[in-house]
Order: structure tokens, then sequence, then C-alpha cells
């Protein structure tokens, strides 16, 4: 028996700490659901905690590992590369037969940036 049980014991509490985490259990698997399975024991402690549910990260990590939770990851943005083979106007090049530039700032180029939006497109 581990001195943190026989404490409780001799308190008048339960040595068995099961009962204890039964409620946190149930709200951990609401608020995992609730975020739409992403949240991992450290965002969840945080929600919890606002509820004013108090129970520690590593606790919880054991929790959802006993319950089978485990979060999502989304996929990591791939930028699609140029499809050269489209069929599509494509613009010509303006520089092809100009002289080179002779002074900063008199030639200016740009190029596309993927980023990944909010909504995965």
């Amino acid at each position: 028996m581990s001195r943190t049980a026989y404490y409780r014991y001799r308190r008048g509490g339960s040595h068995n700490a099961d009962k204890k985490y039964n409620r946190p259990k149930h709200e951990i698997r609401i608020e995992f659901i609730r975020n739409l399975k992403r949240y991992g024991s450290r965002r969840i402690k945080e929600s919890l905690k606002q509820k004013g549910i108090r129970i520690g990260r590593r606790k919880i990590a054991e929790i959802m590992r006993k319950e089978g939770l485990r979060a999502i990851q989304p996929p990591r943005f791939i930028p699609r590369t140029t499809d050269s083979k489209h069929g599509k106007r494509v613009c010509r090049n303006l520089l092809t037969n100009q002289p080179k530039p002779t002074r900063p700032n008199a030639v200016w180029t740009s190029d596309i940036t993927y980023m990944p939006l909010k909504g995965g497109k």
C-alpha cells in the first residue's frame, strides 16, 4: 500500500483513488469529442481548468491512453507545385529580350507563395 493511500484511508477517505477520477474521465471524453478529437492532454487540461476541474496533465494523458482517446493530427500542408501541362494561357516573360538593368529598382519581378488558409484550402 502506498503512503498516500494509507494517509488518505486514515483521514477517512477511500484508499482507492479511481473513484476520484470517474467524473474527470467523463469530462475528458466530453472535451475531447467537443473539440472534434483534436485536443491532446495539454489543451484538455486548460479547458478543464477553466471549468474549475483541477487535474494534472499526466493524469489526463493516462486516462486518455486507457480510454483509447488519441488526438487527430491534421495533415501537414504540402503546397501544390506548378502544373506545366495545364493547357491554359501562360504569361510571357517581358524581360527576355530586354537589356540588363543598369541601376537598382529598374526592374521588379514577383512570385506566388502558397500559404495554407484557415479552411485548409
